[in-house]
């Protein structure tokens, strides 16, 4: 009787160990096929020995979309230089980091290189040296800081895009037949005043023109607007310099309607500025192109690892989308 029981028992124990066996394994298998991908890594590379190099592109929170195109420029061409691209930046606003944090977790893993978006030139980051190895190559964009030792620069000729954005500027006029353009200015630095003096100097060659340049377009300037002027004048041209004034300008001219009698020449590739282009309360946006900045860097990055030196400075190509409904509208 006592060895059937204990027989008994042993098969309960086996059957027991094989189903928790069983179910450990399903929940193994389940946290693998559910456990997201690296944000932002070469969809089909792995960070081993088949790949040479590991570049790392980074920046806040604040610039994840338009790091996400410089990302797949990057990637576009990664096969040709043996490397993985890996995009490191916060997913969310509660996430973000300093760009300090970033270059140090760049520092940290010793990457080949790294591409970073550098919003501001109040506090730069430093980067971890180590005497046993040598610094990690950087190519910026954004912002330029001769303070910051990268190889390279990727940015935009301003006099250039003030020339251009004046062309587009005219061609808005005459479709809509007006002579009143407004710059708002913002918060002035040394790549926009190139900009505002190329565009102003542009536009004035048409003495005709009725041209005012503001620093912030604000609710009290609608009501100035509305109180002076009549539906039967011309409309304005505004043309905006950064992605703030653009966003803020948009708001302004949603919320009281006036999308018939300004016209936005906007600056910015975010989601919210593309949400008002797609609305109609943006007349055009100009922007960089991050693709194509994604695709320069990297070159410019294995240029200098290959020969020692590259392109202190390259000029980015200019972007110009147009709102759809405006056009079906003209």
């Amino acid at each position: 009787m006592e060895k059937k029981l204990a027989r008994k028992i042993k098969w309960i124990l086996l059957i027991f160990s094989v189903f928790v066996f069983f179910v450990f394994f399903a929940i193994f298998i389940i946290q693998i096929l559910q456990s997201p991908n690296k944000a932002g890594s070469s969809d089909n590379q792995n960070k081993d020995e088949t790949y040479l190099y590991h570049i790392i592109i980074t920046g806040t929170y604040d610039n994840k979309d338009f790091l996400e195109q410089v990302f797949t420029g990057a990637d576009n061409l990664s096969k040709d230089y043996n490397a993985v691209i890996e995009l490191h930046v916060p997913q969310s606003e509660a996430q973000n980091n300093s760009l300090q944090t970033l270059f140090d977790y760049c520092s940290f893993l010793n990457v080949d290189g790294i591409i970073a978006y550098i919003d501001s030139t109040d506090k730069l980051p430093v980067f971890l040296k180590r005497n046993d190895e040598p610094e990690i190559p950087l190519v910026t964009i954004g912002q330029f800081s001769n303070e910051l030792p990268q190889v390279s620069y990727i940015g935009s000729n301003f006099w250039e895009m003030g020339k251009k954005i004046s062309d587009e500027a005219r061609q808005i006029m005459k479709e809509n037949h007006t002579k009143n353009i407004m710059i708002i200015s913002g918060q002035v630095t040394t790549n926009s005043s190139n900009l505002i003096n190329s565009l102003q100097l542009s536009l004035q060659q048409d003495p005709s023109l009725n041209i005012k340049v503001i620093e912030k377009f604000t609710s009290t300037a609608v009501f100035d607007y509305e109180l002076t002027n009549t539906l039967k004048t011309p409309p304005y041209v505004l043309i905006c310099l950064n992605e703030e004034d653009t966003i803020s300008t948009a708001q302004i001219v949603s919320e009281f309607g006036l999308d018939k009698q300004i016209k936005i020449i906007g600056f910015g590739s975010s989601e919210v500025c593309q949400l008002y282009l797609q609305k109609g309360f943006i007349t055009e946006l100009i922007s960089l192109d991050p693709e194509k900045i994604g695709s320069a860097a990297l070159k410019e990055l294995f240029e200098y690892r290959n020969k020692g030196y590259a392109n202190s400075y390259v000029t980015a190509d200019v972007k110009i989308t147009k709102s759809i409904k405006d056009s079906n509208e003209n």
